[in-house]
């Protein structure tokens, strides 16, 4: 067999060339870069042939990067609901583990890393649980290339896996926010709006986070063809995504947010509710920051505050909680958020003693006519 070559066409961009059953093929790189031809040529080779044998024998080990790489672009990017969020585990994986191979990866290398992301030393300071999160998508990526499913050769074979124990999971989040809180971070976030004075995106996602409990990520890819004025609901699930068990169900629109809604659709500049796909976690910082309620306010102009202690998720957790204060029944907010009537209890029943009330009630009804 002729040995697989790259090759730079008349597009501009580089092909493999190969043969395979006395016939000649050819695969795009899918770059118009010489160095990174090569580097994918070698991804390419890995992939197809295995791991590169040395003259002893011995097999020249694969590093996470380079396991990685080929898991994304052949399951993540084909097959998995949300691989944006995936990438974004992988943006802070890849500091610790990228350079090593599985072989080097044990218990103390994966409490090494917990240890910086909780620190921030990788990362923004992160929970027990966001580590779990990004360990579990390292040791699927792992899985996946010492699984043989469907004929796909494995590059790694089961008893090389490193094995290796998952941070316990965090509790519940407590931080939520009072009405006291709320009215300032609005107040705030009318006060940074640009010259022209149209709503920016931290704001818009304050209103919807709030007014619909709905995730982040929800919120960031809404469209306006699923937000219906007529019905007043607005449909979260997008028809073209995946759907995953983070269910997104359609939320009716509340007096308050009606109003706020309207307006955002006279201002918008295209089809996206949030104009475009970026993240609003800075947009969010920069509007609790400037209401006063981070633990400590800049220092200087222009420093930027890694965590605040508020986040993009605490709005869904604010809105489920005065749900509940206010009395509204578990399973209607299990069916806003898009949770398990068994995971809203957990977490929310606290809040909303009222329901058991008339239960307390009823011990006095005995005694009470007992005669004095």
């Amino acid at each position: 067999m002729a040995e697989p070559k790259i090759k730079k066409h008349a597009n501009g961009r580089y092909y493999v060339h190969f043969s395979e059953g006395r016939r000649s093929r050819r695969e795009s790189l899918a770059t118009r870069e010489e160095e990174e031809a090569r580097y994918r040529l070698g991804m390419w080779l890995k992939e197809r042939y295995g791991p590169e044998r040395k003259e002893d024998g011995s097999v020249t080990e694969l590093t996470i990067d380079e396991y990685w790489t080929i898991y994304d672009k052949k399951h993540v990017q084909k097959n998995a609901a949300a691989p944006e969020t995936i990438g974004y585990c992988w943006k802070n994986l890849k500091q610790h583990f990228g350079s090593l191979t599985p072989s080097e990866i044990d218990q103390t290398t994966v409490e090494d890393y917990e240890e910086k992301r909780v620190e921030g030393d990788i990362g923004r300071p992160s929970s027990a649980s966001t580590v779990r999160k990004e360990l579990v998508a390292l040791r699927a990526c792992l899985n996946w290339h010492a699984s043989a499913e469907r004929g796909r050769s494995r590059l790694l074979d089961v008893k090389d896996l490193p094995v290796f124990a998952l941070p316990e999971e965090s509790g519940p989040r407590e931080r939520w926010l009072t009405t006291e809180e709320i009215k300032k971070l609005f107040d705030a976030a009318r006060q940074i709006r640009p010259g022209e004075k149209r709503m920016h995106r931290g704001e818009r996602f304050l209103w919807i986070a709030l007014e619909t409990g709905a995730r982040k990520q929800a919120i960031i890819d809404l469209t306006w063809d699923r937000v219906d004025f007529e019905t007043r609901v607005i449909h979260f699930t997008d028809p073209s995504r995946k759907q995953t068990k983070k269910r997104r169900p359609s939320v009716p629109i509340s007096d308050a947010l009606l109003p706020q809604l309207k307006r955002m659709h006279e201002e918008r500049i295209n089809d996206r509710v949030l104009d475009h796909d970026s993240q609003v976690w800075k947009a969010i910082q920069a509007i609790v920051v400037k209401a006063g309620l981070a633990p400590r306010q800049p220092r200087a102009t222009g420093e930027t505050i890694k965590g605040t202690g508020i986040s993009p998720h605490t709005f869904r957790h604010t809105a489920a909680t005065h749900m509940a204060r206010r009395g509204v029944p578990l399973y209607h907010i299990a069916g806003i958020l898009g949770n398990t009537l068994a995971m809203v209890e957990k977490v929310y029943a606290k809040h909303c003693p009222g329901r058991l009330r008339a239960a307390v009630n009823s011990i006095s009804t005995s005694y009470d006519e007992v005669p004095k």
